[in-house]
């Protein structure tokens, strides 16, 4: 885009990329093709759809379905009338979504048929008005031809604020029930445009989002690609063969991606048949135990500069962007998460809130206008923005360049015989043994140590569970890491627990072997 200081508010980005570009393609899905001028006037109809339901400034508005065009464009015809978007998940149960609908309280609900059901369970009594909107390549169902009827597609006479919030995202709820985080326009803004420049995104390029809806990389991500004025190709859900089609069929030049979705890519049937000429950019999020990003950079040439490479890092409640290892800097700092992009201060602190120094471990923390807290949660906003600084739960540490890695979880680092044991640093020696596809290391209660460290491994195939493998593997690991790192207990399963982007599930691991060591089968 031309003027890129104007973007005051989420509602203005594709306002302006209708004025400045309007027959640029903006957005392909599973069976339309619209330009900036198409998006922009199906949101503005929108807009005036919800404000006809009542919708005003500060109303949520609760979205349960897979990507479709409609719900790209509800991200930004809530913004421009000042109303919430409240994405659901839809992994979860009725159950998880009536603890969101009583957190959040939205004053509309659009679903997909799909999630009739689930919905009305949640619901129970609750008196809400409910609205059906329809699946990709789907004709609108009479409830949706209602709810849009006589809708303008005009501009809406409404300014929203760039501090107003513009969307709740919930979080997995590992540690406890899913909590509210709130983004507000600057935030959403300010960090895109700084990522979207930090990563050198053009307006020719062409972004494949395939990440679910109800998670931050499926908004923060495409955003970045509608800011620059590029186009975005959206696929309902994360299929890998539809991916790789669409990659060829579309020409994808950039890819997001977590391991797990990476390795499904390198793993299927079409990958290597599959044109990837197009794609100059990777660039990934997520911690990657199995060495999946290494054998990326080989299929994808990116080691001998076919395409470039970017890891970045972030959180929902910090606005997604805190740290990107640029394409220049990325092989000579491999596995690092980079830098803190502008606009957003980096520290690691210790548990006493000071600065440790250069090399040693601490607390991933940050701040800046990004970090808007919890929704009607004031005591976890405090718990995570203690002494000024937004508290990410990360344990990292930091050459003398500035440059980060991620050590482990904070809640995952196990405390064993007066030993920090962090439990990234042994799944990655645990990664190394030919014997294991993936793995997971965790702390369970020890009478003895105060707690155990236990592997929980997956087997490559040809390999079979045992005492003898459990043996071996723990000799491996004494033999790259100081004695207290190394697993007290081995266990074998079929596939680790992991949510709908790949992070492992820990807190399953912890319930499912927190009972005696049983000897393997």
């Amino acid at each position: 885009m031309s003027d890129t200081n104007r973007l005051m508010t989420v509602g203005d980005i594709v306002r302006l990329n209708a004025r400045s570009i309007p027959d640029k393609l903006a957005l392909v899905s599973e069976s339309e093709r619209l330009s900036y001028d198409d998006v922009n006037r199906r949101t503005n109809r929108l807009a005036h759809a919800l404000l006809g339901a009542g919708i005003g400034h500060g109303d949520r508005v609760a979205v349960l379905g897979y990507n479709t065009a409609d719900y790209f464009c509800l991200y930004f015809a809530t913004a421009k009338i000042g109303a919430i978007l409240l994405p659901l998940n839809f992994w979860h149960r009725a159950e998880e979504h009536r603890h969101i609908i009583e957190n959040g309280e939205p004053s509309l609900i659009l679903r997909q048929a799909k999630f009739a059901d689930v919905i009305a369970e949640a619901l129970g009594d609750r008196p809400m008005r409910v609205v059906e909107f329809p699946v990709a390549g789907e004709a609108p169902g009479p409830d949706w031809q209602a709810f849009m009827a006589g809708a303008p597609d005009s501009e809406p006479d409404i300014k929203a604020e760039p501090d107003w919030i513009h969307m709740i995202l919930y979080t997995s709820g590992t540690t406890g029930r899913p909590k509210g985080a709130m983004l507000s326009n600057a935030r959403s803004v300010m960090d895109g445009q700084a990522m979207a420049g930090a990563l050198g995104i053009r307006q020719n390029d062409i972004f494949a989002n395939y990440f679910p809806p109800f998670h931050v990389g499926n908004w923060d991500h495409q955003k970045l690609f509608v800011l620059a004025g590029a186009t975005v190709v959206l696929s309902a859900q994360f299929e890998p063969g539809r991916v790789l089609d669409l990659i060829a069929s579309e020409k994808v030049s950039v890819i997001l991606t977590v391991p797990t979705m990476l390795n499904a890519l390198l793993t299927h049937e079409k990958f290597k048949a599959t044109d990837k000429s197009s794609v100059r950019l990777l660039y990934y999020g997520a911690y990657d135990p199995s060495g999946i990003l290494d054998r990326a950079a080989d299929a994808f040439g990116a080691r001998e500069g076919r395409i470039e490479m970017a890891h970045c890092y972030g959180l929902t409640e910090a606005g997604t962007f805190a740290t990107l290892c640029r394409p220049y800097e990325v092989f000579e700092n491999w596995g690092s998460i980079g830098r803190a992009i502008p606009g957003v201060e980096l520290a690691l602190l210790d548990d006493d809130g000071h600065r440790v120094a250069r090399g040693e471990h601490g607390e991933i923390c940050l701040r800046g206008p990004q970090m808007s807290g919890y929704w009607r949660n004031p005591d976890a906003t405090a718990e995570m923005m203690r002494g000024g600084w937004l508290h990410t739960g990360d344990v990292g540490v930091m050459n003398e360049r500035g440059f980060l890695w991620i050590v482990d979880r904070k809640k995952d680092m196990i405390r064993s015989g007066g030993h920090n044991v962090y439990s990234k640093e042994v799944e990655d020696a645990i990664a190394q043994h030919p014997a294991v596809a993936d793995n997971a290391v965790i702390g369970l209660d020890d009478p003895v140590y105060e707690e155990m460290v236990c592997a929980v491994l997956v087997l490559a195939p040809g390999h079979a569970p045992g005492p003898e493998l459990a043996a071996d593997i723990q000799a491996f690991v004494r033999q790259r890491k100081a004695g207290y790192n190394v697993p007290k207990r081995v266990e074998f399963i079929d596939a680790l627990p992991k949510n709908a982007v790949g992070k492992i599930q820990k807190h399953l691991l912890r319930d499912r072997f927190s009972a005696p060591a049983q000897k393997p089968r």
